[in-house]
């Protein structure tokens, strides 16, 4: 299989932690994120940065992952390309580039519920969508950003006639957007490298 990892710029990386971090500081936690990204889902199957970042090329080297350049294309007709002119295994999944708490037993449970045709669907705790798992590639259109993503998604499978599972995992779930969600992370867990520079980071700033 197959997976995408979409990033957007890191120049405007997480704006809405823009009042507990700097702008240096969001793009530093937003590498480190990246890297606990692939090194969840490389044992799962060959994976690929989508972006169009200036850095793309070289953090997809240090990772020893291929990439793509989406052009500047918006998130999710960057996705839909990728699968068109990357992706050439049967199945494809895409997870995102912030997930604090994601493991690889994640993302094989999410590979796992996907139907024999059809998608899977990892509920983000706002209803948004952080990764989903299709077969084949491209049977759905993918709608990321937009409000209730989750519902959305299967909706659109309904709607093509396909069979959407929807996958409840805390290390899907939770996307570092806001000081509350970096709040939830901490309240979790703080033994990995991105945890630990976050914790860093605001530890900093309540000193400052």
């Amino acid at each position: 299989m197959h997976v995408l990892v979409p990033l957007k710029r890191l120049d405007s990386a997480k704006a809405r932690l823009s009042g507990a971090l700097e702008p240096d500081e969001r793009r530093e936690l937003m590498r480190a994120m990246i890297a606990a990204t692939v090194a969840a889902v490389r044992p799962v199957g060959a994976v690929t940065l989508v972006s169009s970042d200036p850095e793309a090329a070289s953090l997809s080297a240090e990772h020893e992952v291929s990439w793509w350049d989406d052009r500047g294309l918006s998130w999710n007709a960057a996705l839909a390309a990728a699968m068109g002119e990357v992706v050439t295994q049967p199945l494809v999944a895409v997870v995102s580039a912030d997930l604090p708490l994601v493991a690889t037993e994640d993302v094989e449970a999410l590979v796992a519920a996907t139907p024999t045709r059809g998608v899977a669907i990892a509920r983000a705790r706002d209803g948004g969508t952080n990764a989903v798992s299709m077969r084949p590639p491209g049977v759905l259109w993918t709608c990321f950003g937009l409000p209730g993503s989750c519902a959305r998604h299967a909706d659109i499978a309904a709607a093509a006639g396909v069979p959407a599972a929807i996958v409840e995992r805390e290390g899907l779930a939770l996307d570092l957007d806001t000081p509350e969600d970096a709040g939830a992370a901490l309240a979790i867990r703080r033994d990995s490298p991105a945890l630990e520079l976050l914790a860093r980071m605001l530890e900093r700033t309540m000193a400052a």
